[in-house]
């Protein structure tokens, strides 16, 4: 995990869910590009949970890693660990 990634995570523990602007804000070492970059590279990896709450207010939250799984293999993507063995030729 990339160290901007790992503060936002550990932000998100320590905290709960809290509005983007916080985490900006408390992670203020980042520029603004940087947390945008790893905020979105955390939802799609389903670690986070980004939801708007207003015309331009978001809140960012964790999502527990068995939500993750789950909706990873339900959306088709699966694990390399369970991933079908290739048929030999």
């Amino acid at each position: 995990m990339r160290p901007i990634d790992a503060a936002i995570v550990e932000t998100l523990q320590r905290s709960g869910p809290c509005r983007l602007d916080d985490v900006v804000r408390s992670l203020s070492i980042f520029s603004w590009g940087e947390l945008f970059d790893s905020v979105d590279r955390l939802s799609r990896d389903g670690r986070v949970l980004l939801s708007q709450l207003g015309h331009s207010s978001y809140q960012l939250s964790l999502i527990p890693q068995s939500h993750s799984s789950s909706r990873s293999i339900l959306m088709g993507e699966t694990p390399a660990n369970l991933a079908k063995p290739q048929a030999s030729s």
